[in-house]
């Protein structure tokens, strides 16, 4: 019997530099919005797809803001689950050359962070109870906020993804 000789084939390819961590919290946004759609109605008031809505929309802001190279410590320690002050920095930041949200996107982002930034739709609170959850957005308002922002973002993402910021 006859041996033959395997030979290790080497490519060699120059270094490629992909800053994926704009396009996977973009993602992780179009993954939550595609959560509150397909969550079944409930015959009582559920925070859940609030929550859902909410979180698809603050992950699309800082997938924005990581590509303008705002670090992600900044994004944690600063601005935290605030949707308000996290929008307020994708502005000075230029996100609005990509898109621009009406007042009453505006509206529906505040009466939701009311809420959100302070784990209101995480954690049941017999206040929030109470009250119903009164001023809440309506969730047709967030659904359409969220999948704007999925949607007008996801060329930024994937086009940083190959032009990095250079801090």
């Amino acid at each position: 019997m006859e041996k033959r000789l395997v030979k290790d084939h080497v490519i060699k390819v120059n270094p490629v530099h992909i800053f994926i961590t704009p396009l996977g919290f973009h993602t992780y946004a179009t993954d939550f919005l595609t959560a509150a759609r397909d969550l079944k109605p409930s015959d009582h008031f559920s925070p859940v797809p609030y929550y859902l809505y909410c979180r698809s929309i603050e992950l699309s802001l800082k997938s924005f803001l990581l590509g303008k190279g705002v670090t992600k410590k900044i994004l944690k320690k600063k601005l935290g689950h605030d949707l308000v002050k996290t929008l307020k920095l994708a502005r000075k930041s230029g996100i609005s050359d990509l898109l621009l949200l009406s007042p009453d996107q505006e509206n529906c982002l505040r009466k939701a962070n009311e809420y959100y930034a302070s784990k209101g739709f995480e954690y049941f609170e017999l206040a929030n109870a109470i009250r119903g959850y009164s001023d809440r957005p309506a969730l047709e308002e967030l659904d359409g906020l969220a999948a704007e922002l999925v949607s007008k973002l996801k060329k930024y993402c994937l086009d940083v993804a190959d032009h990095p910021p250079q801090n």
